[in-house]
């Protein structure tokens, strides 16, 4: 039986057989919600990445890790994401935030599910997402987090937990610096009293739409640890 949330998304769904990016209608589309043309332009990320945070590294580099998580000691064991954010997936990911398309979560989630079986990205105690300030849950209906990790917790059988909040309202990321996003995300999240038991010995799946500077899923993973949880990895659409 599919679940009330599932049933009540494919109220909003468009037209069968409708690419959900440029809407072009055509019967081999089917149940992929993605035209060829659009499907070509999405650049997935390949090897050789840091091990660390899937950032791209030059070919010729002897080094494990990028720059970034050479400065920057992560607390999450490791993330992965699976496009680079720009052309369609910008696109896409802007839709399904932005403009009432939660029905986006079938593409992206079965992307991220492809993605962790085709390089067996390991199986997890619970699969847990990035919440949003109850004030933008409000005003957006959804949490396009949720919407993944519950897919991805759907089909790969793994336990879905509903256990961070956000408790400090910040900026929008993409909208301040590099050092700003760290700043302004200490100590914005918490565990649900209701779930902390839930952590103990875990090893996480985090999921997020977008790994930008890696601030939002160090704050969430120390979080996830700091009540218990063993190892934290994150997953995105996109970075």
């Amino acid at each position: 039986m599919k679940d009330y949330v599932e049933s009540f998304l494919e109220l909003l769904y468009p037209e069968k057989n409708t690419c959900f990016f440029c809407e072009t209608h055509d019967e081999a589309i089917c149940d992929r919600y993605i035209c060829k043309d659009c499907e070509r332009t999405m650049k997935k990320i390949v090897p050789p990445i840091c091990i660390k945070c899937s950032k791209p590294i030059d070919l010729n580099s002897h080094e494990e890790l990028c720059s970034d998580c050479r400065k920057h000691d992560h607390s999450f064991e490791m993330s992965r994401s699976v496009f680079f954010y720009e052309g369609t997936v910008k696109k896409g990911i802007y839709l399904f935030k932005y403009y009432n398309k939660p029905y986006f979560y079938r593409f992206f989630g079965k992307c991220l599910v492809d993605f962790m079986e085709d390089t067996s990205y390991g199986r997890f105690n619970l699969v847990v997402p990035v919440p949003l300030h109850r004030s933008k849950l409000r005003k957006r209906g959804y949490n396009q987090s949720e919407l993944l990790a519950r897919y991805i917790s759907n089909k790969t059988d793994m336990p879905y937990g509903d256990v961070l909040k956000r408790i400090k309202k910040t900026p929008k990321q993409s909208q301040v610096t590099k050092e700003d996003r760290r700043k302004n995300l200490i100590n914005a999240f918490d565990v649900k009293k209701s779930m902390a038991g839930l952590l103990t010995g875990k090893n996480v799946l985090l999921v997020d739409d977008v790994f930008t500077t890696g601030s939002t899923a160090d704050e969430c993973s120390k979080t996830l640890i700091k009540n218990g949880a063993s190892k934290v990895y994150v997953i995105t659409i996109a970075r």
